[in-house]
């Protein structure tokens, strides 16, 4: 007799989020996005958002940045894989890859009409602050230090995963 107290993941997986989210960066300034359907403590943080079924992350980065600030980029070093979990009753599980991609000049942000996004603007290590809070703070410091020791990190939570 089969052991059934344990689920079968192959034939029935459990939902999860694939997120892909932009370091959109030049000299040092990056851009952050206001949510209009987030709360207030995850209003503001980096663009991006969720990739249909059967996308690759990279293809869904590429189009979501394409739909939501009308910007063509390609991904480049991934910076850091993010895992949030499910919070019942509010949120699914998700990871979330974070994609750097160095522009060429500090670009005009404009923010497509019904995309949920409300703003978008450049900011560096320090203003971030002043806007950015709790984990999507944390997420974007990470990423920057990822960036600047050329590596990739893994997140909790935008904290460091520890095992």
């Amino acid at each position: 007799m089969a052991d059934t107290s344990k689920p079968d993941y192959f034939q029935n997986p459990p939902p999860r989020r694939i997120g892909t989210l932009a370091l959109l960066e030049h000299d040092g300034q990056f851009v952050i996005i206001s949510r209009s359907y987030w709360t207030e403590v995850s209003r503001w943080g980096l663009p991006g958002g969720t990739a249909d079924a059967n996308e690759l992350p990279r293809r869904a980065f590429s189009r979501l940045i394409a739909e939501k600030l009308g910007l063509r980029v390609t991904a480049r070093a991934l910076l850091a894989i993010d895992h949030s979990p499910e919070w019942p009753g509010r949120f699914r599980e998700g990871i979330n890859f974070v994609y750097h991609v160095p522009l060429p000049s500090l670009v005009d942000l404009t923010v497509t009409d019904g995309c949920g996004y409300v703003e978008a603007r450049w900011v560096n290590r320090e203003t971030v602050r002043e806007t950015v809070v709790d984990h999507e703070l944390a997420r974007i410091l990470q990423c920057l230090d990822a960036l600047h020791n050329g590596s990739t990190k893994e997140l909790l939570v935008g904290l460091p995963a520890t095992i």
